[in-house]
This record gives structure tokens, sequence and C-alpha cells, in this order.
């Protein structure tokens, strides 16, 4: 299926690991033009490599631009730069997949105000920021495809990640105004909800229950797949797969939505 996407330019942060670094290769699969940040470079620089030898495997020639750039999302001045840099190297962002990662865990009486002031800058401020940033160019040029990772604490709160069940459903109704704002000039705006998948942030989530309750490893994601009905964790490549046909031409009348990626964990019926 082609998905309308070759010589695009995609905007993907948090893009060297998990969730990011899988829809960078999808993007680069699709012939799209590639820029990436994270905070980590030499991971950031894996990457790049991955995503720049797809592009030319699959499209040959020059296929594969990319561009990257270590940063913290929070850094309101290299955000912006890196911004600049894409557009006036890759040409103006087409695609952008908003992505942060997660605050970290911790239940009500473990979170000081720092915590909740430093998880709104990473969780909401930065995809207001990028939002402000990329949103109306895209409504000026008449088309562009915005996609924000949240979790499926929009849905349903999750046990010890209290800043997550806050804050997400925040970005949640970000994506739902924005997309009214957005959609008479061809523009949409998604979100996608995963669940447990095997990344890095799921790692980090796996150690803090062995530290809480000094249980095993293997102990936490078996009480985790055994809720979830097709009995195991997602991969980072299958919630790729939605985000890119998101991105896509044959989206342009999914709008405002949130899409569950979760292997049927969330049990609300609507």
């Amino acid at each position: 299926m082609d998905l309308g996407l070759k010589g695009k330019t995609a905007l993907v942060m948090a893009g060297s690991r998990g969730f990011g670094r899988a829809v960078a290769l999808e993007l680069a699969a699709e012939g799209a033009k590639v820029a990436l940040c994270a905070r980590n470079e030499e991971d950031l620089a894996n990457t790049a490599e991955d995503v720049r030898l797809v592009g030319q495997e699959v499209w040959g020639g020059m296929a594969g631009s990319v561009l990257t750039q270590a940063l913290d999302v929070t850094d309101d001045q290299a955000v912006r730069d890196f911004v600049s840099l894409t557009e006036s190297e890759l040409g103006p962002v087409d695609l952008m997949l908003v992505n942060a990662g997660g605050p970290p865990a911790g239940n009500f009486e473990d979170l000081h105000l720092d915590d909740w002031k430093a998880a709104y800058e990473l969780t909401l401020e930065s995809a207001v920021r990028l939002c402000q940033l990329v949103l109306p160019g895209m409504k000026k040029r008449g088309w562009g495809r915005i996609v924000q990772i949240t979790s499926i604490s929009v849905l349903q709160p999750v046990e010890n990640l209290l800043l997550s069940s806050v804050l997400r459903p925040a970005v949640q109704a970000l994506t739902k105004a924005l997309s009214d704002e957005a959609a008479p000039f061809g523009v949409t705006v998604n979100s996608v909800a995963p669940g447990f998948h095997n990344t890095s942030a799921v790692q980090r989530l796996i150690a803090k229950k062995v530290e809480q309750t000094g249980c095993k490893p293997e102990d936490v994601i078996s009480a985790w797949t055994s809720d979830i009905p097709v009995g195991r964790l997602g991969e980072p490549e299958e919630l790729a797969g939605l985000i890119l046909f998101l991105m896509s031409q044959r989206a342009s009348y999914l709008t405002g939505q949130c899409l569950v990626s979760d292997g049927g964990w969330v049990k609300k019926t609507f």
C-alpha cells in the first residue's frame, strides 16, 4: 500500500529508541525525509544511520535524507532551533510525531511539586510548543499530519503512574481541540495510546516495580500479560504501523481521535 509519504518532511521527537525509532524507520521505508532528535547522541547517531540505510535500500539513489540533533524536548530554544534547522535543510514539516517519553513512576505521596512541574514541562508543555511551531505552517500550506503519543492512562489510570494518568489526558484534550481548528485547512491531529510494549520506558517501569516490591522482573511482566487478552507485550513496530497510517494520505478523514494499541488491556466498552 502506497501511503503517499514519499518526499514528505517528517519531524520525529524522541526518535533514537522505542516508538520514535520504529516510526522513523517506517517513514524512511515510505521515502520520507526524516529529522530526528533525542537526548542520547550515540543512540541518535546509530538510529540515523539505520534510517538512512532503510531509505536507500527501498528507494536507492539520494533517498534516505536524515537530519539529527541531540536535545531535551523541554529546552525551548533548542527545540525552536531544531525545527528551524529542519525546515532549512529538509523543507517545511509535513508530518510530526510528538513524543517525549513518559514521566517517572510514583504514587501521590511519592511525588513533590517539583516532580509535577517537571512532568508538566515534559508531557504537556513540550507538545504545546511543538504544535505552536509547526501547525501554522501546515495550515498555510493546506496539508499536514500531527500524531501525538500518549498512553493508555488517557483512558484508564495505571497503577503507580499518577503523573501520566493526570497529564496524558491533557495532551489528548490538546489533540481534540487542535483537530477542530486544523481540519478546515487539510491538517489532521490524532493521538495514539500505547499499552505495555517492549520499550526502554517499560523496562524502567519494571525496574521500579522490582525496587518497590522485591519481586522478579518476570513476575512483573507475567502480572501485566495476564491482564492483556492477547497474552503478550506489544512491539514498537506494531504501534509504528498505526502511526504511519494516521500520517498517510489515506487517513484524511480521521482526526481528533485517540487510537488505542494495548492488546485489549483497557476495559472501556466505547
